[in-house]
């Protein structure tokens, strides 16, 4: 795996499709809008109708503030989902897709990978309990040995993270919709590629930083601006104010657009040019 030519069909990607790209952006961005007002609604609505019982049942609201909270926080989860899978399945060099059917095809990886998602959390925390039970054990000979577990613990959880680099894009464009088939998948993918994952993703990360930095760098001083109350009352104004916050917001979104759409290109050209490797290729990805 060529760090260079990764990179290149990265970026080459996000060029050739960026309008399909964009679009599916716009549409899992103007679903999350729609989600964020329905919380807003649905949080009105509860607390106007406990503020009838709030006598009888002083947590009826509260309660039923938090039932609508959660079921806001998962459907969040469920769209961020689907729009990671969409946006993996448009930039994966292994298929040509329309953006209706990669829309599609997002909204049925989101529950496979919500569910990947609750797997890898069972198995974090159970490899957090076992390091930190060593850790306990260790500690009572001494500070050193505790701090040497920690020190071996991070390159353990680099070593998963790159083995596991690809799972994402296994489960939206190989569709392996079991977890654990995934997991698996994704393990024999990655044999023998952990340190190339490793230094590939090290590279994109440095080059991503400072794409997503320029674009907010108009920002940085307007935000710094509108943090100084003392500048904004001596100007009278609050034109500028408004101006600066559109500005900053407009930094946010144009970062927000760049970052998604070359991180899921990235995952695509990863699990591409793993599949590649492994002899696979498109025709053996889907057999």
């Amino acid at each position: 795996m060529g760090i260079g030519q990764v990179i290149s069909d990265t970026f080459g990607t996000v060029k050739g499709r960026f309008g399909s790209l964009l679009g599916l952006w716009a549409i899992y961005f103007a679903i999350t809008i729609v989600l964020t007002f329905a919380l807003g609604i649905g949080m009105a609505g509860v607390g106007i109708a406990g503020l009838s019982t709030i006598e009888s049942n002083p947590l009826a609201a509260g309660g039923g503030i938090i039932v609508v909270m959660l079921l806001f926080y998962i459907g969040y989860i469920f769209v961020a989902m689907a729009q990671y899978a969409s946006l993996i399945l448009m930039a994966s060099p292994l298929r040509q897709i329309t953006l209706g059917e990669a829309l599609g095809a997002g909204w049925r990886a989101a529950p496979a990978l919500f569910l990947l998602m609750i797997v890898l959390l069972v198995g974090y925390f159970a490899v957090a309990m076992i390091f930190g039970a060593a850790g306990t054990t260790l500690s009572a000979g001494g500070e050193a040995a505790g701090g040497i577990l920690a020190l071996l613990l991070l390159p353990v959880l680099v070593w998963l993270g790159c083995r596991l680099a690809p799972l994402f894009a296994v489960v939206a464009v190989d569709g392996v919709r079991n977890p654990f088939a995934a997991i698996a998948r994704c393990w024999r993918l990655t044999r023998g590629h952990a340190l190339s994952i490793f230094l590939v993703s090290l590279v994109f990360g440095v080059i991503l930083t400072v794409i997503c930095g320029i674009a907010l760098l108009p920002s940085i001083g307007l935000l710094s601006s509108l943090a100084d109350p003392a500048a904004l009352a001596q100007s009278g104004s609050v034109a500028p104010a408004f101006g600066g916050i559109a500005l900053l917001f407009l930094g946010f979104l144009v970062a927000s657009v760049l970052f998604n759409l070359l991180y899921c290109a990235f995952m695509a050209v990863i699990h591409s040019t793993l599949s590649g490797a492994a002899g696979e290729g498109a025709a053996g990805a889907f057999a």
